[in-house]
């Protein structure tokens, strides 16, 4: 009974079962979602992290390769070509670019490409590493303007970035000369600047160039600095001689720009993108006064050949302008022609009297011209024949009037002396032919004539044969009194002046002569005394010759 309990237990307990709802999702699942959910998110992750995507048009993609050409900024990459095609009309080629994150905000319309390739020229050599890298492609990145997706790029470098620190500057010139983006500026022979691009201004007469002064050099920059062509070997052979002035070796190669302040005046620094003219070489811009020029013509009636503009005008040796324009003016009607040179004085290099300070320009001209002022052209160099114009006072010069040419006064000239040499030579060559040449030609034929027939004359001959026996019988006496008279004559001196040695010796105090000639002449004196007594006697008792000496008492 026990056994049969048991079993009906067991048995109740097995015949109750559990019922359980099946799950929706299997566990299965699970990892093919989290792989979805893995993607995704690494999918949105490499969206986000990817740079935008532009193009760039360049005329070549010589050395350009998709998938390897990088773009860099300070040779840090922060781009890859993904693909290169060419456009529609086959000019230009277009790159797609696929730049790094955070490209955006600085892709704008003033953000620049350009190709850096291996560059070597006179001036730098750039690019160097592109040699074993291939080329890249660099970019100057840009916030300001507005956002773009599209750019045309730069044939070559720019060659002033935004991290520079400067100031641009524009200089007018008439021509460019050996100029280039890149050709070096120098002060003080220190380069401090370059070339940045040039282009033909509106007017076309003038090229405006682009300089880029280095900080902190552009505070040397000021209102009165003058620029000038410091280009290769500047080789001038004027009326003052031959000068040779470069800055460097360099701009001896490809040319460059100098600047000074000429003034010692102080002036404020220039602003950003003003604009200077620039000379072609030191000199001019050095005498480049226009503030203080006045401008005066001079006619010139010779030749003006060796005369060239910048040609110094200078007064007792001392410069006081040049030369600017020459131009020749002509008279058809009358064949006249003449020359006017165009002068620029400046006015502090020459003082003017304190009677003449008030009155106009004209009027101290034509104080001066009265006075004898003129100009002439002279030599100032021999070995070039470059001419100068001197100016000076000549008493002798012919009074002149007033004249005006293109609304300047005009000074007056006098002939070269070369040219005067050549007038007077003139002068004389028309007297020459002037003269009658043919009647005497025939006189001194005639006196030619009249010689040769005196000198063939037999008498003459004779004449000429006695005189010649003259000269030799003067030669043999000349000889005789060499050679027997002189020495007589020595002789005889000789003789005479032991004479005169004795005669002196027999005069001396010393000698007896001496002492009984003073004797005689004692007694002599004496005898002439009684004599004179005697004759006073006489004058006064005549009867003593007959009747004798009285005694003195008697009567």
């Amino acid at each position: 009974m026990t056994e049969n309990s048991e079993k009906s237990v067991n048995t109740t307990i097995a015949a109750s079962p559990l019922i359980k709802k099946p799950r929706s999702l299997s566990i299965v699942w699970i990892v093919p979602l989290a792989a979805v959910i893995i993607g995704a998110w690494l999918a949105y992750k490499s969206i986000r992290e990817k740079g935008p995507v532009i193009t760039v048009s360049f005329q070549s993609a010589e050395g350009l390769e998709a998938g390897k050409t990088k773009v860099k900024f300070k040779s840090v990459d922060v781009g890859v070509v993904e693909a290169i095609n060419i456009i529609d009309d086959l000019s230009r080629v277009s790159l797609k670019i696929r730049m790094a994150k955070g490209a955006i905000p600085y892709l704008t319309e003033k953000t620049s490409f350009w190709i850096v390739r291996a560059k070597i020229t006179a001036s730098e050599v750039t690019g160097l590493g592109t040699l074993l890298g291939g080329a890249y492609i660099g970019v100057e990145p840009s916030s300001e303007g507005k956002p773009a997706d599209s750019f045309v790029g730069l044939e070559k470098a720019p060659i002033i970035t935004s991290e520079m620190k400067g100031k641009r500057f524009t200089l007018n010139a008439p021509r460019l000369g050996s100029l280039n983006p890149g050709s070096p500026i120098y002060f003080r022979q220190v380069r401090v600047g370059q070339v940045v691009d040039f282009q033909l201004n509106d007017d076309g007469n003038d090229i405006g160039i682009t300089v880029f002064i280095d900080a902190p050099y552009d505070q040397f920059v000021r209102e009165n600095t003058r620029f000038w062509l410091s280009s290769g070997l500047d080789l001038q052979l004027t009326a003052s001689g031959l000068r040779v002035d470069t800055q460097s070796m360099v701009s001896l190669m490809i040319g460059g720009i100098a600047f000074s302040s000429i003034s010692e005046e102080p002036a404020p620094a220039a602003e950003a993108n003003a604009v200077f003219r620039l000379y072609e070489n030191r000199d001019e811009a050095e005498k480049d006064q226009s503030d203080s020029l006045n401008d005066y013509y001079i006619e010139f009636s010779d030749s003006v050949r060796g005369l060239s503009t910048g040609a110094p005008v200078e007064f007792r040796g001392f410069q006081l302008g040049t030369v600017t324009d020459i131009q020749l003016i002509s008279d058809f009607d009358n064949q006249e022609f003449s020359t006017m040179v165009r002068i620029s004085i400046i006015r502090h290099n020459i003082s003017i009297p304190s009677e003449l300070t008030d009155r106009n320009p004209q009027e101290r001209l034509d104080h001066f011209i009265k006075d004898g002022l003129r100009a002439q052209l002279k030599t100032g160099n021999l070995l070039s024949g470059q001419l100068f114009i001197d100016l000076g006072y000549y008493d002798s010069s012919p009074a002149m009037q007033s004249k005006y040419y293109n609304g300047l006064p005009v000074l007056p000239s006098i002939p070269a002396a070369s040219q005067t040499l050549m007038n007077d030579l003139g002068k004389f060559m028309k007297n020459l032919s002037e003269l009658p040449l043919d009647e005497l030609s025939a006189d001194l034929k005639k006196t030619m004539t009249g010689i040769d027939t005196l000198v063939s004359d037999p008498e003459l001959r004779k004449a000429v044969a006695a005189l010649n026996r003259i000269i030799t019988e003067l030669d043999t006496t000349i000889e005789m009194i060499n050679t027997g008279t002189i020495p007589q004559f020595n002789a005889t001196l000789t003789e005479v002046d032991t004479l005169v040695r004795d005669l002196d010796n027999w005069v001396s105090p010393d000698s007896l002569l001496y002492n009984d000639l003073r004797n005689s002449l004692s007694a002599l004196s004496e005898a002439a005394r009684a004599i004179t007594d005697l004759t006073d006697m006489l004058s006064r008792h005549p009867e003593a010759l007959i009747q004798g000496k009285k005694s003195e008492g008697q009567l």
